[in-house]
């Protein structure tokens, strides 16, 4: 049986999304036998039961680096991680390893999960998706939804700036009155240990209500904006109330959670955006609109077609949602940010050409590849302020810029080669993404 080592040392809640995904893949890792690093203090907070621990899940650093393994596979965000991967010894490595200050990121998925060290917009796809990913699991197993009698109802405590705490009582105020069967619990008295199949949570994402909808609850989500899947389970049945960047209204919500309840659909009247956890796409968990939407949803949507194409080459047909003012007008924007981007990389390419054409000559020409490796810089310091200040586009720009750093031609020919190559296939990314948004725009515009 080969042995696969698994390091996953950032906090409770990256831990709890691994262990997750082992679980629901076990059978597709069957023949390893699996050592999972973890931290200490991550894997107190989640030694409750609401998780099943690997046999071989280890916080003792020195005894995993006295082994060999087949393959180590490091699923951490955390920087002091990747220079323990490197230490690690086995022939296949996946995720981020540091030596010397070189940064290495062999695979593509691992350097798509770095850029959410960036401060990205939204999760496009659930931890556990990822994982599975970056493991190369390509089997896809579905958590279908059963039909539910609720017998309770278990409440979150919300920020108070959010969802003031006079509003937050009328809720539960609400909910007991038209509901008198229901028994009302504060999330802090739930035993995650038992089968909670029978309640539904209504609530803020948070990690106690994470173990709690794994545990077998439905979970109304309820949050001031669209964060994508940030502290969202991995099943079908769970929605995510956006009150578009409003304070929360006990009456207003409590309209959703009557339609839950009776198991019927949303309006487009309804004045809050409702997203739907939907397992029917092979990529994994996708969050469908089912009413109006936050103004970030189409640039969403454009980025679960681009990811899935640029990470698994396989293209995803959804349906285009009907764009507001103010979502047609953030389109907009990116599209003419895109379109000087697009312009600046026909200037990078052909710099990287003129360098690789030299690199071919009899006698190069120094000054000539020293000019154009400036411009190569300069073009580079301007897409990073452009990553810094555009924060839709910021992934795609920050996911090329760790590829290219895996540049591993030993001469300018084969440098220049690599580079070419990443220029031209990143080029086309944005390309790619300009289409989306522009085709979403024009279709709003026929539709109109």
């Amino acid at each position: 049986m080969k042995k696969l080592l698994i390091i996953q040392t950032d906090e409770a809640y990256f831990l709890f999304e691994t262990l997750q995904m082992l679980e629901r893949y076990r059978e597709a890792l069957r023949n390893f036998e699996i050592t999972l690093l973890a931290d200490p203090l991550a894997l107190a907070q989640i030694e409750d039961g609401s998780v099943s621990l690997l046999p071989g899940i280890t916080t003792d650093l020195s005894c995993v680096l006295e082994q060999s393994y087949d393959l180590s596979a490091n699923l951490s965000l955390n920087e002091s991680s990747w220079p323990i991967h490197h230490q690690i010894s086995a022939p296949q490595k996946l995720g981020m390893s540091i030596s010397q200050g070189q940064l290495s990121v062999p695979d593509a998925w691992s350097s798509y999960l770095l850029t959410l060290k960036s401060r990205a917009p939204f999760l496009t796809f659930h931890l556990q998706d990822i994982f599975k990913n970056i493991l190369g699991i390509k089997r896809i197993q579905t958590n279908k939804r059963n039909p539910k009698n609720y017998q309770e109802v278990v409440f979150g405590l919300f920020n108070t700036d959010f969802f003031p705490a006079a509003e937050q009582e009328n809720l539960i105020t609400l909910v007991h009155t038209h509901y008198p069967h229901l028994r009302i619990k504060d999330i802090s008295e739930v035993d995650v240990i038992s089968d909670l199949s029978h309640v539904l949570y209504i609530g803020p994402g948070s990690f106690d209500a994470l173990k709690i909808c794994e545990a077998g609850a439905d979970g109304i989500f309820i949050g001031r904006a669209f964060q994508g899947f940030n502290l969202l389970p991995h099943r079908e049945g769970h929605h995510f109330v956006s009150t578009l960047n409003n304070q929360a209204q006990s009456e207003t919500l409590f309209k959703f959670i009557m339609l839950r309840l009776a198991d019927k659909e949303v309006s487009r009247e309804y004045p809050y955006a409702v997203y739907q956890i939907d397992e029917e796409h092979l990529f994994g968990c996708y969050l469908k609109s089912l009413n109006r939407s936050d103004d970030s949803y189409p640039i969403y949507q454009a980025h679960v077609v681009l990811w899935n194409f640029l990470l698994n080459l396989f293209d995803v047909n959804l349906e285009i949602s009907h764009c507001s003012e103010s979502q047609a007008q953030m389109l907009k924007t990116q599209v003419e940010v895109l379109t000087k981007v697009i312009r600046l990389y026909d200037y990078a390419m052909s710099s990287i050409d003129s360098v690789h054409q030299q690199s071919k000559a009899a006698v190069a020409d120094a000054g000539v590849i020293e000019g154009h490796l400036k411009n190569l810089k300069d073009i580079e310091s301007i897409t990073d302020k452009i990553s810094q200040s555009h924060v839709f586009l910021r992934p795609v720009l920050d996911f090329y810029r760790i590829r290219r750093g895996q540049n591993s031609g030993s001469n300018l020919f084969e440098q220049s080669q690599d580079s070419f190559l990443l220029y031209s296939e990143e080029h086309q990314a944005l390309k790619a993404l300009l289409e989306l948004f522009t085709v979403t725009l024009q279709k709003n515009e026929v539709n109109i």
